[in-house]
């Protein structure tokens, strides 16, 4: 499909604005002990990529649009965290919150379970982000991740083990 400039920059504009939580909230947990920086870099490289590619990206619903940004800032953040510069160079330790914690999350509870989140180990924490922060199901997490539906609900049922015990008494009740 063919855009001009003006249809690319309002399709960007409308893409960014429906899944900046998305791929910022990927970032940051694919980047744990990254900068903030860090995550801001991958959020506009996904994005700059995006726009790059409109003309030739085809998507059959929003779902598939979703999909695809999700995947690239998976692998854009993962490209980056392993890459030579981040693995050599010592990292200072990340902060408790992101800076832009509060675009992202609207209220305490909310941060403070994005919190525990980013304390699992790596395997869940994107998951758990993707699931219970961004609602996808766990077929298309499982497409992101590019693991099995049935790895994805695994590591769904672990997490929230993990997380019960971290969380108890503030959020669950036993």
């Amino acid at each position: 499909m063919h855009m001009n400039d003006e249809q690319r920059s309002a399709e960007l504009r409308r893409a960014v604005g429906l899944y900046t939580r998305l791929v910022y909230g990927i970032a940051l947990h694919e980047l744990n002990g990254g900068s903030r920086a860090d995550a801001d870099d991958v959020f506009q490289e996904v994005f700059l990529l995006y726009f790059r590619r409109l003309g030739d990206l085809e998507f059959g619903c929003e779902e598939e649009r979703r999909a695809w940004l999700a995947r690239t800032a998976v692998n854009l953040s993962r490209r980056y965290r392993l890459s030579i510069w981040n693995t050599r160079v010592e990292k200072l330790p990340p902060d408790d919150l992101p800076e832009r914690a509060e675009d992202i999350f609207t209220n305490e509870r909310e941060r403070a379970v994005f919190s525990a989140v980013k304390a699992l180990p790596e395997r869940y924490r994107l998951p758990v982000y993707l699931y219970y922060f961004e609602n996808m199901p766990a077929g298309e997490v499982a497409r992101v991740l590019r693991i099995s539906e049935g790895a994805v609900l695994t590591r769904l049922h672990r997490a929230r083990k993990r997380l019960r015990k971290q969380l108890e008494g503030e959020y669950f009740d036993e």
